[in-house]
């Protein structure tokens, strides 16, 4: 009996499994398609873009979006109790027309998740497809829809019962439109639809861009409207919650260059939720119906509340327990902090993942802060590619961090954004935030407003030494490469192996090598060290490929050597040294050489096209210095001619940016410096015009000479 109940509950968890395959997903795009195709929206049989927008790249004439989600709590056998289910529709549509390369080659391949029937935390089968839909208009009208047959898998070197797919779009020519579609189908067991975001910009021009979502009224459905973005239309139909929204005429384009969507494009975003078993929902969450821009200080309660109940008593492994003890010895309240911060990114960065995860960070620390009786405030924030504190939307955008008196602070380690103690991560310089010091039951206040403190371009540095000679055609290049400040950020992973990380930041811990931050034996550790040194030796010569190619738009001809000469550690610089050659700078003119010694300072922001004309802010992600210092050696017999060091020479200042170079031969070198402040981080549209000329000056020497004359 106990064989036949076993092979029945296994019968029920293998047969949904079984239940959807390729020729399943194949038949239920096809009828997506035909759905799609049908639907009655006849901004989609619009043709004419109006003669202004003929010099973008792209121009959308049209976008449709439509949601839709369903509700159930039915019994489910296998759970012997009810099961809640949530099922979501989410079409959107685009029609484009393509005016430009670049475009083309953006909208010529397509790759896309086709369908995943995978277990979900519990016993329960989540469904979720994906269908693309594309089709090509000829300038003549002629509408020729993609085969099957062109969709192609993608699954090869992916684990897991995701199925991918990718496209290239046959025949697709600059001046055609392209109408495509994704449309997402999910059905989640004890699981809710992942948030949604609607922008109201692109990257192109929008002629007309539409939303409808119908929503059942058991959910809790909570929007709130970001940057002007225009409110919905709330109606009713049935059971079911109607959204609408429709705007036209959407001139205003995302420059690429400094700014920040999330502060500066209007958008809405759209949550939807039922008190699943699997997530956790916080009170906010659970009111069934409509919030329409819910207030922000009652999702701050629910994050308060949830940091609150996960904060608690830790234990530690021995090695970390033996760093809390040493920095009990430390007489600086602040310095007893940074010694375990620092120990904490050690870790993190040797092991190429957070110590402590996102969402215990703060409870850990704390605690230790306890432990060291360091003095400190909580504080609720939400970094620079989210809402603002007072706009929060959501529980799970807010970031649990640390303040001591003195205004240091605190923030989950990350291997991107991390660096050392004393540098506030830049994704939450200059936010504001809500604070407290209460000790116990903090989730109940008192409050206060706080502005997390931001740095300086003297804070912020990337100072390059350059030193050249010419070999032949070629140019013998030794440069050397120091950051400080949040310009450290996502560099030390990707040029320093495990083994050196381990020396240099662990001096002050007793660690002389990488084994020792292993928590296993001694044999198991050696082994994952030695395996790990042979990884970092394989990628930290790709990484400094790349960037020799970043930095010259050109690959080298060969690289003789590259090393890491500092860590980054404490308040050092990150500094770093690469030995190689390059061919293309140096190019003979009869009896005389000319040297680009424009391209040895870095590749240059270049602003063109559409993008030279602006109206919004100028948001940098922080202030900083770029310096350049080249010292190119004068062969023997040749001399620099004067005309050629007047044109090194220029100098641009104002309130928000400066550039200067300047030149001269000294001790048979040509000694060339350059160098970029960027004042603020965040600039007003209105000095656009002096940002853009101190651009164009420093692009403008990527492609300056110098004629070293024979005799």
């Amino acid at each position: 009996m106990k064989k036949i109940i076993a092979l029945l509950f296994l019968t029920i968890i293998t047969l949904p499994m079984m239940a959807f395959d390729e020729e399943d997903y194949k038949q239920f795009a096809r009828e997506v398609k035909k759905e799609v195709w049908n639907k009655d929206l006849p901004q989609f049989n619009n043709r004419t873009v109006p003669a202004k927008y003929n010099k973008e790249s792209a121009v959308v004439l049209a976008r449709y979006e439509e949601v839709g989600v369903d509700y159930t709590n039915h019994f489910n056998p296998l759970s012997l109790g009810k099961v809640k289910q949530c099922t979501g529709t989410h079409l959107v549509r685009s029609l484009i027309k393509i005016n430009d390369k670049a475009a083309l080659d953006k909208f010529s391949t397509f790759e896309f998740r086709t369908y995943d029937y995978s277990l979900n935390n519990g016993l329960w089968r989540n469904d979720r497809r994906t269908v693309l839909g594309v089709r090509v208009i000829k300038p003549n009208g002629t509408i020729k829809e993609v085969e099957e047959k062109d969709y192609q898998d993608d699954n090869e070197g992916r684990k897991g019962e995701e199925k991918h797919a990718k496209l290239a779009v046959p025949n697709l020519q600059v001046g055609d439109m392209l109408d495509y579609f994704y449309y997402d189908f999910d059905k989640l067991r004890e699981e809710n639809i992942d948030p949604m975001a609607f922008f109201f910009g692109s990257q192109y021009p929008i002629l007309d861009y539409q939303i409808h979502c119908s929503i059942d009224k058991d959910l809790c459905t909570q929007y709130r409207t970001m940057n002007g973005a225009p409110d919905f239309k709330q109606s009713t139909d049935k059971d079911a919650i109607i959204l609408d929204a429709r705007v036209k005429n959407i001139d205003k384009t995302m420059p690429d260059y400094a700014y920040n969507p999330l502060a500066q494009t209007p958008y809405t975003m759209l949550f939807i939720n039922a008190n699943v078993a699997l997530e956790y929902i916080p009170k906010s969450m659970k009111t069934k119906g409509l919030q329409a821009n819910p207030d922000a200080k009652a999702i701050q309660e629910d994050a308060w509340t949830l940091w609150n109940a996960s904060t608690s008593k830790w234990s530690f492994y021995k090695a970390f327990n033996k760093v809390i003890d040493d920095a009990k010895k430390i007489s600086d309240p602040t310095e007893r902090a940074n010694y375990v911060y620092n120990y904490i990114m050690l870790r993190t960065l040797v092991h190429g993942k957070p110590y402590f995860n996102y969402s215990n960070f703060a409870s850990a620390f704390s605690y230790i802060l306890d432990k060291l009786k360091v003095p400190y405030s909580r504080v609720l924030v939400t970094d620079r590619m989210t809402e603002p504190i007072g706009q929060l939307a959501n529980i799970w955008n807010a970031t649990y961090g640390i303040m001591l008196d003195n205004g240091q602070c605190y923030f989950p380690v990350s291997t991107r954004y991390g660096t050392t103690a004393n540098t506030i991560p830049s994704i939450y310089q200059n936010r504001d935030a809500v604070a407290t010091n209460a000790k116990k039951k903090f989730q109940n206040g008192p409050f206060r407003n706080v502005t997390i403190p931001g740095s300086q371009a003297k804070d912020n540095t990337e100072k390059v030494d350059v030193d050249a000679t010419v070999d032949g055609i070629l140019l013998n290049i030794k440069r050397q490469d120091a950051t400080t400040g949040c310009d450290k950020e996502g560099n030390i992973m990707d040029y320093t192996s495990a083994e050196q990380m381990a020396q240099s930041w662990g001096a002050d811990y007793g660690v002389t090598k990488f084994a020792q931050l292993f928590d296993k034996g001694l044999n198991v550790a050696d082994q994952r060290a030695s395996e790990r040194a042979e990884q970092d030796k394989k990628s930290i010569a790709e990484n400094f490929s790349d960037e020799i190619k970043a930095y010259h738009d050109h690959a080298a001809v060969k690289v003789n050597e590259t090393k890491v000469l500092s860590c980054g550690e404490k308040d050092k610089p990150f500094t770093y040294l690469i030995d190689y050659q390059m061919d293309g700078l140096v190019k003979k003119a009869g009896r005389n050489l000319v040297i680009s010694v424009g391209q040895l300072v870095g590749q240059q922001m270049h602003i063109e096209g559409a993008e030279r004309q602006r109206n919004v802010d100028i948001i940098y992600s922080y202030p900083r210095t770029y310096s350049v210092t080249v010292r190119l050696a004068i062969p023997n017999g040749y001399s620099v001619a004067p005309e050629s060091l007047q044109k090194l020479n220029s100098h641009v200042d104002n309130s928000a940016i400066s550039f200067t170079s300047k030149a001269s031969v000294e001790d048979g070198k040509l000694l060339v410096t350059f160098e970029k402040v960027y004042k603020q981080y965040r600039v007003p549209a209105s000095q656009w015009s002096s940002i853009l000329s101190v651009l164009d000056k420093a692009y403008d020497f990527n492609s300056v000479q110098v004629v070293l004359k024979k005799g």
